[in-house]
């Protein structure tokens, strides 16, 4: 009885490990400018916000507002290859957004770490 579900959850496991080893880096300034924290509310207004709620106040997926843990690889890196948590499933936006969008968006997001307090 628990085998079909280890070898399934091992399947599993092997993917994640798998997709995580080959994801791709994106990089990009450390520093970004106002104008690429518009671009990135734009952005997030027009597709993240369903989810993450007014100005990453939250709604279905985690606020975004007032986290001072988030970092700018971790975001990245989350954007671009997705994230899945128990049922919550974020998709991966690599193939709908280039390196600059995603690093747009990532500069809006880390600009709310003073914008509320966390939830």
């Amino acid at each position: 009885m628990f085998k079909p579900i280890a070898c399934a959850l091992a399947v599993q496991l092997l993917c994640a490990s798998a997709a995580m080893a080959v994801a791709p880096t994106i990089s990009g300034p450390a520093k970004p400018d106002q104008a690429m924290i518009e671009a990135g509310a734009k952005r997030f207004n027009q597709s993240c916000v369903y989810c993450h709620g007014n100005a990453g106040s939250g709604g279905k997926a985690a606020p975004l507002q007032g986290r001072d843990d988030l970092t700018r690889e971790y975001v990245m890196e989350t954007i671009a290859n997705g994230k899945q948590r128990g049922a919550f499933n974020m998709p991966a936006w690599k193939g709908a957004f280039n390196e600059q969008q995603i690093q747009e968006l990532t500069a809006y997001i880390l600009s709310l770490k003073n914008a509320g307090a966390a939830k």
